[in-house]
């Protein structure tokens, strides 16, 4: 059942900015994207197809998707599901990006406007606590649920903000997409999408004795095929990335938790006290044992 007064997924107006808190329990719903569209779940899970992709968008993840997009959505929940859909005007974002690139002009950037409106758009799943628009979604779904803002103060400063969100977590985006060599905008999309599975598999398991294969594997790539993409998409090869988030992590033991170097390294994944002070110096310019009075042990 909709409870919610608007229903955002089929009759949201072409040109309008608009917000809507829904609860739903069953729906099943082909999905017209007829603006920029935020997919927000607060409680539950609704699933989604995008353009031939499944997301299962669950409890404070949010799916992006432009009006190129085409697809679905099912809710079948014995619990009412909440969520919210924001419709963001391409005009309105088109304005917040030319003033993001160029300040003295409300002409957009082409290709930067190109990327937000047409194909080459990466239509995908967030988490929200990993994104600036996430953590602001989170905050306006907060709010409207302990009554702090009410349906009025959703003024086009609030779409405003939206948008800047947007462009600054997706400027990264853009330029990944932009460094992955195939000329088919679907090809791109979707190696970027198996690199940041790569990747994620890579941040869920850094700490353990892993190959890289193992990340290529996962993410359905070739090691060396994983491995080239990897290195232009972040500028950085797979390998070194595990040893930098290695020693990231070392470093906050060594400040926060005050563990002895001897303990890190291990906790770490190095081998010995040696091969980790070597990397850690290379890395930082300064010795562990220079941390909080932290000495070899």
């Amino acid at each position: 059942m909709q409870t919610s007064p608007l229903n955002l997924l089929v009759y949201a107006p072409d040109k309008r900015s608009l917000i809507d808190f829904s609860s739903i329990s069953e729906i099943s719903s082909p999905l017209k994207f007829r603006n920029f569209s935020i997919k927000y779940v607060s409680n539950g899970c609704e699933e989604y197809t995008v353009n031939g992709n499944k997301y299962s968008v669950t409890n404070g993840q949010y799916l992006l998707a432009n009006h190129s997009a085409e697809g679905a959505v099912e809710i079948d929940s014995r619990v009412p599901v909440s969520g919210i859909c924001i419709d963001l005007s391409h005009d309105l974002l088109s304005e917040v990006t030319a003033s993001y690139r160029r300040p003295d002009t409300f002409h957009p950037d082409p290709a930067l406007d190109k990327f937000f409106k047409g194909n080459d758009f990466l239509e995908n799943k967030y988490a929200s606590d990993e994104t600036i628009l996430g953590q602001y979604l989170r905050k306006i779904d907060k709010e409207f649920t302990t009554g702090q803002l009410s349906a009025g103060e959703f003024t086009n400063e609030f779409y405003f903000n939206l948008a800047e969100n947007i462009i600054a977590d997706h400027i990264p985006v853009y330029r990944q997409l932009q460094n992955i060599p195939s000329v088919k905008s679907v090809t791109r999309k979707d190696l970027l999408r198996r690199i940041n599975s790569g990747k994620a598999y890579l941040d869920a398991n850094y700490l353990n004795t892993i190959d890289v294969n193992d990340a290529a594997v996962y993410c359905c790539l070739s090691e060396y095929h994983f491995y080239r993409l990897f290195r232009k998409v972040f500028g950085i090869t797979p390998y070194q990335y595990v040893i930098r988030k290695r020693l990231d992590y070392a470093k906050n033991k060594l400040l926060i938790d005050h563990v002895a170097i001897s303990e890190v390294a291990l906790l770490a994944g190095f081998s010995d006290v040696s091969a980790f002070s070597k990397s850690f110096r290379k890395q930082f310019g300064y010795a562990p044992s220079s941390l909080n009075g932290n000495f070899l042990s």
